[in-house]
């Protein structure tokens, strides 16, 4: 797949065909001048790019053989035109057989990196991708496949993101991986969770603004996932419809954003994490880093 720049693409096609208008009112038999070739070859350079990033290889050849053409060569307007003429028809030839997909601005955004998605969720983030690598990847794939309207492949990016969310979080509880294979079920991961929350910060004195509270906030924002995931494990098995692909997506990144506030990939905290991701209310200047 190819990123192409729609207004560069417009340019250059559209300077292509203003020089083919140009040329071919000009004599035919008449050497091109010295202004003339400037020009031309300034437009032809500017179409090497395109042609490139839509793999346009016969029509880059045209254009390269062209360009070396005005500058070894003393050429006719004539020769100009037909070589240029030559490079239209073949980048239309290679158009014809490919597959220009289009972005709304709303899909264009979620082709950007991950720092820039996880503002969707309130918050501006910075550094998560050297704090939580491989959940990074996966949220950006899980919002490349909702701007392409790939919903249920979107899902599952989303899932192998939790995994490495609940990983750490479980490291940063002191408990076993629950995300195993014959323990891939939210009431026993939920469960398993809540026992080290309630052994470690029994709830009765779990008063707001403690670390125990903070970390419950965090499980809250994990078992939101549930409910829109429609499987009592962890395993992607249905269909997921659009508004279903998006809320599990925007519900992972959730629980990802207030869990990199207190640790990292591997569950490390302060000091002891190589790197950890800074996380701001966008409502406020404060700024929180793993404690």
């Amino acid at each position: 797949m190819y990123d192409v720049n729609a207004l560069s693409f417009l340019a250059a096609i559209t300077s292509l065909r203003t020089l083919i208008e140009r040329t071919s009112s000009c004599d035919s038999n008449a050497a091109i001048s010295k202004p003339d070739q400037i020009t031309a070859c300034g437009t032809l350079e500017r179409l090497f790019e395109n042609f490139v990033v839509v793999g346009c290889q016969s029509a880059h050849v045209a254009n390269q053989r062209l360009i070396q053409n005005l500058k070894e060569k003393e050429l006719t307007y004539g020769q100009l035109l037909n070589a240029t003429r030559e490079i239209e028809s073949r980048f239309a030839d290679h158009l014809s057989e490919i597959k220009l997909l289009v972005l709304q601005p709303n899909e264009a955004q979620l082709m950007l990196p991950v720092d820039h998605l996880l503002r969707g969720t309130g918050s501006h983030v910075e550094g998560f991708p050297a704090a939580f690598p491989k959940a990074s990847l996966e949220i950006e794939e899980a919002a490349k496949c909702l701007a392409l309207n790939r919903y249920t492949a979107a899902v599952f990016h989303s899932m192998r993101a939790l995994e490495s969310g609940i990983k750490a979080f479980s490291l940063l509880l002191e408990i076993p991986d629950p995300t195993k294979p014959a323990e891939k079920n939210w009431g026993v991961m939920l469960r398993k969770i809540t026992e080290s929350l309630e052994e470690k910060w029994p709830k009765k004195h779990r008063l707001n603004g403690t670390l125990g509270a903070k970390y419950e906030n965090i499980y809250a924002t994990l078992d939101a996932v549930k409910n829109p995931w429609r499987n009592a494990t962890m395993h992607v098995e249905n269909t997921y419809s659009p508004h279903e692909a998006l809320h599990i997506t925007r519900c992972v990144a959730i629980f990802l954003v207030e869990l990199a506030k207190y640790c990292d990939e591997e569950g490390r905290t302060g000091d002891a994490a190589p790197a950890m991701a800074e996380v701001a209310d966008t409502n406020d200047d404060n700024t929180t880093k793993a404690e």
